[in-house]
Order: C-alpha cells, then structure tokens, then sequence
C-alpha cells in the first residue's frame, strides 16, 4: 500500500513537470515575438491554447481525478473511523469458504449477516397474510422479515444461524404450502473494514465474482462530495487551453508587464515598512 501511494505521488510530481515543460515551451514562443513580428501574435496564442489542451488532457485531468481520493486519504488520517461494505453473496457460492478467506484478509475488522433475500412466485394478498402469520412458527428464528406482495421476502436471521439452511427451510414450507416457487435468493453480508484497506478488500470481491452493493463511512461520503463539487474533465481541459493562452500572452507582453509587477511589489515593501515602523 504504501508502495502504491509512493508511485502515485512520484507519478503527479512527474506529470506536473511534464505540464509545466508545455508551459515552458509555450513561454519561449512568446518571447520569439520581438523578433519575427507583432503578426504572429495570433499564430503563438493559438499554440498555447492548443498546447494547454494537450498538456490539460494529459497531464492535468489524471492529477484533478485523484483529488476525490486524497480529500479521502486526509479525511482517514484525522478520522479513523472504519468503512462499511455491503455485499451479495448467491447460494451458489461456497460461503463458509468466503469467510473464512474474509477473515484472513487484512484490514476486515468484523463480518456480519445482515439478512437473506428471497425472491419467489408472485402471491396474492392473502397469501401475504399468511406468510407473515406463520414464519414465526416455521422457524423460531424467524421473527424479523418483510413479506412482499410481488414475491420478495427478507428475512434478517440471528447472527450465528445458517443462512443456507434459512433458504432451505423457507424454500420448502413455500414449495409444501402454497407450491411458491423460489426463483432465486442472494444473502446480505455487511463487512467492517479499515479505510486504507478498502481498495484491496474489493478488488478481492471482484475477483472471487461478489458483488459490492455499496460502500458507507466517512472516507467513502468525503470521496462521494467532492466528485460531486468537481467540475467535468472537458471543462479542466478547456481550462488548461486558456491557461496556456495567458501564458503566452504574459510571455507576450513580459516587457510591460516586469515594470508594473515591480511597482506592485515595491508598494507592498512600502506598506510592510510602513507597518513595521509604526509598530
């Protein structure tokens, strides 16, 4: 991991040197002006616009797409709050086996059963009633569930309890009683992870084919905002065009501008002195 994070930053500092050699380059342009002719003024703000773009699309855009993930990296430091992982598992997936993978892998603080899906048949109204009056009965440890009409039934079992035997015991009370059919069922699985392991823990997931319904916690919420406060790609680079532009014109016109900038900077000395004197 940290590894990782040693490459990322080796890599931002390495395209933010890339996009300030563009930037370079377009500065000499302009200063090319005094020799070859007010003319092609247009000619080099065009390059630099151009250039701006090149550099916005490739060196600028990877750096403002990691901002999300730093924002998340700061917010972990000072937090350390752990992150949520809400996954569905199917049946046919060996789940004591996924366990006990989980609970080797680093960062997994805790794993818990959050409750069974079960998608069945359609029924009717009264078929409902009659689901929800006799699950209590079928199994005692069925006392927490929602019944749906449309054929959904959730069942959230005690820690503990098999949810492979949940699914069969309910899948043959339905098949007996009222030949509802089950057409498929996913258990629910809410892991307790550190933030900086995360990534990995997924990656995991992905590969053993479960899937991530959603991720909750404060590093995930920073990550969520800030993408949402972001602005598009295509505006970045738009604005990495312009601001190439601005370079060439301060290359442009260096000449008039060095006196103004030393103005500036002799009335700020003026005031600090000023300041400092009165004090």
């Amino acid at each position: 991991m940290l590894r990782d994070d040693l490459m990322d930053i080796l890599t931002a500092i390495l395209y933010i040197i890339l996009f300030m050699v563009l930037m370079l380059f377009v500065f000499s342009m302009g200063l090319l002006i005094p020799i070859v002719g007010n003319k092609d003024i247009i000619s080099v703000l065009a390059i630099g616009f151009i250039v701006g773009l090149v550099g916005g699309a490739f060196f600028v855009t990877p750096i403002y797409q990691e901002i999300p993930y730093v924002v998340g990296s700061i917010v972990e430091t000072f937090t350390g709050d752990n992150e949520l992982i809400n996954i569905e598992v199917s049946p046919i997936v060996d789940l004591n086996k996924l366990l006990i993978d989980l609970n080797e892998t680093e960062g997994i603080i805790s794993i818990i059963h959050k409750g069974v899906e079960v998608k069945t048949d359609p029924f009717s109204s009264g078929r409902k009633k009659i689901i929800e009056e006799k699950l209590p009965i079928v199994d005692k440890n069925f006392n927490n569930f929602s019944v749906n009409e449309t054929g959904v039934i959730y069942l959230n079992v005690p820690e503990g309890y098999e949810p492979h035997a949940a699914i069969k015991k309910l899948g043959d009370w339905l098949m007996y009683t009222g030949e509802i059919n089950i057409r498929y069922t996913l258990i629910h699985i809410q892991i307790e992870a550190k933030p900086s392991n995360v990534d990995d823990i997924v990656k995991f997931l992905n590969s053993e084919n479960i899937v991530v319904t959603s991720i909750e916690g404060p590093v995930e919420d920073s990550i969520n905002n800030t993408k949402n406060l972001m602005l598009d790609n295509n505006y970045i680079i738009v604005l990495s065009g312009f601001f190439g532009v601005i370079i060439a014109l301060i290359s442009i016109y260096i000449d008039d501008i060095r006196p103004v900038v030393k103005r500036f900077l002799d009335k700020i000395k003026e005031i600090i002195t000023n300041i400092t004197n009165r004090n």
